[in-house]
């Protein structure tokens, strides 16, 4: 059995593995960034930024386990899966910067939609893979 398959068969490790490495490369490069304006607000910044990658990774793993287990039977699947995540993820983001009152909402929210849209792919592929390889239901 190939290891790297064998530990992501384990639904818990699926879905906190990236969610804490998230956290700490978010939360560090926030520390990081704002380390200037001194400790106290770098370390706010860094619980902040991090925190929200947490849940949004955690959010879009578990929406994604879910659209697949009801429509992994579907033709173009993957597709819907894909692109139901990603709508929720930019639309969730562009909300609530545009409630925050963020100037230049497209800018802000692109590195992390880009990130997030290539996390997403990868994570569908490798539901698919491992639903394949374990010939049941996931």
């Amino acid at each position: 059995m190939d290891l790297k398959l064998s530990i992501f068969e384990h639904t818990f490790v699926r879905l906190l593995a990236p969610p804490f490495i998230g956290f700490l490369s978010y939360g560090g490069w926030a520390f990081w960034v704002n380390y200037g304006a001194g400790q106290t607000l770098a370390f706010k910044a860094a619980f902040a930024q991090g925190g929200y990658s947490f849940i949004i990774t955690l959010v879009l793993a578990l929406l994604i386990e879910w659209l697949f287990s009801r429509f992994k039977k579907w033709p173009f699947h993957l597709f819907f899966i894909g692109l139901t995540t990603c709508s929720f993820l930019y639309v969730t983001s562009w909300s609530l910067n545009y409630f925050a009152g963020t100037p230049n909402i497209l800018l802000t929210i692109l590195p992390g939609a880009a990130v997030s849209t290539i996390y997403t792919i990868i994570y569908i592929l490798g539901l698919n893979k491992l639903a394949r390889y374990k010939k049941s239901d996931i």
